[in-house]
């Protein structure tokens, strides 16, 4: 009988230890929870039925109001979880947008200075590109540089080479959607 009892709050661990014991009990936090959450249900219950004077709208009040507070947890639980996962991801961005537009800057400075081709420098479409690419790269930063690594090295590469290829007079992909941008935003009041 006191092992039956002892078996509501407290669940049985498996533990390897040189004394021989093959288990012991620990106290289960989600027994424990639960044990109290019926607790407080059946004193609601009571003082519902014979210390109010409607108990079907306190009930129905309390109904509410639990409802209300279990959808208010969830949320927080949820934005609190994706915001300690977002973290890595965050640090990852920022690391690969520095990164990338050093590399950026240094590359249209590299051939510029040798006559080459002329870099885009400034604009909304250098700043979006580079975004998208940090974006796309955070998650490859862990501190290993493996292959993939270079293959995204070269993709960046590629990628900002090609979009600042001369298309017409007024330069390159990067320099075409600045103008197309800047055409917009003059329709806009």
């Amino acid at each position: 009988m006191k092992d039956q009892l002892k078996k509501l709050l407290y669940t049985k661990h498996f533990v390897d230890t040189p004394s021989g014991t093959i288990a012991e009990w620990r106290l289960s936090p989600w027994k424990v929870f639960f044990l109290l959450l019926s607790i407080a249900i059946l004193l609601l219950l009571v003082y519902a039925q014979f210390f109010t004077p409607s108990p079907r709208e306190f009930l129905g009040n309390v109904t509410f109001y639990a409802i209300i507070a279990i959808c208010i947890i969830a949320v927080l639980w949820i934005v609190f979880s994706m915001v300690a996962k977002a973290r890595k991801f965050v640090i990852g961005f920022i690391l690969a947008f520095i990164l990338i537009l050093t590399f950026y800057y240094f590359l249209g400075t590299l051939l510029s200075y040798f006559g080459i081709m002329d870099f885009h420098i400034g604009g909304y479409s250098t700043w979006i590109l580079i975004a998208i690419l940090a974006g796309l790269g955070a998650k490859r930063i862990d501190g290993n540089l493996d292959r993939h690594d270079v293959g995204f090295a070269l993709l960046v590469f590629i990628i900002l080479l090609g979009a600042n290829i001369p298309l017409n007079q007024n330069g390159g992909f990067l320099a075409n959607l600045d103008k197309f941008l800047g055409m917009l935003g003059g329709w806009i009041p």
